[in-house]
């Protein structure tokens, strides 16, 4: 395909992961208005809308349709993606591709999700259940904790990790979100309180694992470059999406210790950007458990092999480090309702972009996202950069 014109971020709109209240119509509202008032944009101007599919405990079913009508919108294109926690990703690539294409101009992507509406027992349970093997490995009642325990195990085991030194990963993550306006935490725990917080897969413990919230997110792009915009503008640069032979744990080939699907993703986004990894300035990935956090460092090639915890320890991972790594707080430390931890993802980068962010990194010229589902099994990677 060829493309026409590059997406811009015109506007944003995000409510604070918490628990909210009401349905989950006024979040989307809510956020779809925030986004056009952040871009000065009249509701008439959008043309497309994408969104993941809402998870099943959701009232409302034919969600993006019942929006449409809500909105009073007449779109060339709308799309439901149900892909897991890349979801929100494939939603966002399908809109930067349409507007690429000028299938659409303007293009509404938006997410939302209230974990508070279900108990991760009972009803939550039957659901995760499907996502493993129904014939061999639900019988056993895999969670999805428990199948990072086992490749958190392998890895602290391969590389001689201590299995204490994963809660530096947590205490830096918490730490950038507890300063986030839109996290979920207002403080962060020591090291000791990582560690003795309740066991939940042996060796996950609670503080490993990211806490479930609602929350809701709206995107604009464009690709009309007489829009106003504030300076700087943010194009989205790259695009890329890898899926290895594999699901959760069941691999044909590479080791538990390694997504092959974060490094060629990245790739492909940081060529299709004209961005050279080793130039992205701040990464906000898709990281949902610690040591999950130091392998997409090593597969970032930002890293050896079995480095990534030690280049946490050495600050090369902090806001002011080598290589920031979710200075928003990412998943651990912001909170993840995974339908929209993507777009939170973006958002941020668009933050760091204009200047804006929580913890700024100052400089920042170019920012590299994550979205992941099973066990970081498909990636999809966006590459976001200020047009000076």
């Amino acid at each position: 395909m060829t493309r026409v014109t590059t997406p811009t971020v015109a506007g944003v709109g995000i409510i604070p992961n918490g628990t909210h209240s009401v349905p989950e119509r006024d979040l989307a509202l809510t956020v779809v208005r925030d986004a056009l008032e952040d871009a000065s944009a009249d509701l008439s101007a959008v043309d497309g809308l994408y969104m993941p599919a809402p998870r099943p405990w959701t009232p409302q079913g034919f969600f993006s349709t019942y929006l449409l009508h809500l909105l009073g919108l007449d779109v060339d294109r709308s799309l439901e993606v149900s892909t897991g926690g890349t979801s929100g990703g494939q939603a966002f690539h399908a809109a930067v591709s349409d507007v690429r294409a000028g299938t659409v101009d303007t293009a509404l992507v938006l997410a939302f999700e209230r974990n508070s509406l279900i108990d991760t027992t009972g009803p939550y349970f039957e659901y995760i259940l499907k996502a493993f093997d129904t014939e061999f490995e639900s019988p056993i009642g895999m969670t999805v904790p428990a199948a990072y325990a086992q490749s958190m195990q392998r890895y602290a085991y391969e590389y001689d990790v201590d299995r204490e030194d994963f809660a530096e990963i947590v205490v830096k993550n918490r730490e950038n979100g507890a300063v986030n306006p839109h996290g979920l935490f207002d403080d962060a725990p020591t090291r000791e309180e990582v560690l003795d917080s309740r066991p939940i897969a042996d060796p996950i413990r609670l503080f490993d694992c990211p806490a479930p919230c609602d929350g809701a997110v709206a995107i604009l792009l464009t690709g009309d470059d007489s829009a106003e915009s504030a300076s700087p503008r943010i194009s989205v640069a790259g695009t890329g999406f890898h899926h290895a032979p594999s699901h959760f744990l069941m691999s044909r080939d590479p080791r538990v210790t390694e997504l092959p699907a974060v490094r060629r993703a990245a790739d492909r986004a940081t060529e299709d950007a004209g961005v050279p990894l080793a130039d992205v300035d701040v990464f906000e990935p898709y990281a949902p458990f610690p040591h999950v956090e130091a392998i997409v460092t090593e597969e970032f090639g930002l890293v050896e092999r079995g480095g990534g915890v030690d280049a946490c320890l050495e600050g090369r991972t902090a806001p002011d480090g080598e290589f920031p790594i979710s200075p928003s707080g990412g998943c651990l430390g912001r909170g993840h309702p995974p339908m929209v931890t993507p777009l939170f993802n973006y958002v941020e980068a668009v933050k760091q972009l204009r200047g804006t962010a929580s913890t700024q990194v100052s400089g920042t010229e170019s920012v590299l996202t994550t979205a992941e589902h099973g066990h970081v099994n498909g990636v999809t990677a966006t590459v976001f950069a200020a047009e000076v």
